[in-house]
């Protein structure tokens, strides 16, 4: 079956994913693909995006604040990897910070590891048929939010950040 739409939530760095919905026409959830960081190289991203086609992306934004330089160089370039494969393609995006995109979930309170897994902890309650791992978890969550920010928007009309 043709999805209705398609979007794409994608979580920047080199340990993260991006993950797509694609949907029938009441906007529900018919299938779900991903594709990790860690495991392809920037061909293969393209490529998956390409593929897909998304109506509607979300990037988080993300800052390099209180890393190392190496560290940040490459944390900045993979988010800027993110924007350039979407603007290339014609892809319309959004740019949300993470207290942004999480809010709706209700995270609670945690720093660093103990949040990732909080965060898998969600995701694997939103998509119970999926089995998630750290690596996607947040981009399965990210699309979600772009679900609900393009439903809003192709009904309504633009209604601005999430």
């Amino acid at each position: 079956m043709t999805p209705w739409a398609t979007v794409l939530g994608w979580d920047p760095g080199t340990t993260g994913a991006a993950c797509v919905h694609l949907l029938d026409t009441r906007g529900a959830i018919q299938s779900t693909e991903s594709i990790r960081f860690k495991t392809s190289s920037d061909s293969d991203v393209i490529a998956f995006v390409r593929e897909f086609s998304p109506d509607f992306a979300i990037v988080e934004r993300v800052t390099s604040f209180g890393m190392g330089r190496t560290s940040s160089f490459k944390f900045g370039g993979a988010y800027r990897f993110a924007q350039g494969v979407l603007l290339t393609l014609g892809i319309p995006f959004d740019l949300v910070t993470a207290q942004k995109w999480q809010r709706p979930y209700s995270v609670p309170a945690s720093e660093g590891a103990q949040r990732k897994r909080e965060l898998k902890a969600i995701a694997q309650r939103t998509f119970p048929g999926l089995k998630l791992v750290l690596e996607d978890a947040d981009a399965h969550l990210i699309a979600e939010i772009a679900r609900r920010y393009y439903l809003d928007r192709t009904r309504r009309g633009p209604q601005g950040p999430v």
